[in-house]
């Protein structure tokens, strides 16, 4: 796997007048033109449904409570299941509700937490998550979904596949030319 060290020889490469070896001057700024350029890839990742999703978590819902906080650093949400308190397993999907016109709407189902229950439905605005009917107790959500690699170091290991590198050191080299 590639460091961030990896990814500053790169934009050496790019730019001959750069300083990023360990204890030169430009490593501190370029490390941060690094992370600016890897969140705006994660950004560009965030609107691609199951591109290098891989984040596997839990969030629990709580009675009469519309939302749910999404967690930390997550960008995308990909797939909701709930799960069976009994076994702790998978019971079914949850419906997202998808954005039509001026509402929100699942395929064949509206969005309507006049009811109580079990989700069975969502849909997410980035910051909480809305259930649908409105939960009756508090349950437990799986969520798989995309979500932010730490802040790069030198030293730290690259959070995405070698062909990324390139693009990334780019951008990056371009920020700091800017």
């Amino acid at each position: 796997m590639a460091t961030g060290q990896s990814i500053l020889d790169l934009m050496e490469v790019m730019d001959r007048g750069l300083q990023l070896q360990s204890g030169e001057t430009g490593v501190t700024l370029a490390l941060r033109a690094v992370n600016a350029a890897q969140d705006y890839f994660e950004s560009l990742l965030a609107l691609d449904p199951n591109v290098m999703g891989s984040t596997v978590g839990t969030v629990t819902t709580a009675a009469s409570t519309e939302t749910t906080t999404c967690p930390t650093g997550l960008l995308r949400v990909d797939r909701l299941q709930f799960i069976d308190p009994n076994t702790s397993r998978p019971s079914w999907d949850l419906d997202r509700v998808g954005y039509t016109g001026d509402y929100y709407q699942a395929s064949s189902q509206t969005y309507n937490v006049a009811t109580s229950g079990r989700p069975v439905r969502y849909w997410t605005n980035g910051t909480n998550i809305y259930w649908d009917p409105l939960p009756d107790a508090t349950h437990t959500v799986r969520y798989y979904g995309f979500k932010a690699a730490s802040d790069l170091t030198a030293g730290g290991t690259f959070a995405y596949p070698d062909i990324v590198l390139m693009p990334v050191a780019t951008y990056a080299v371009k920020m700091l030319r800017v």
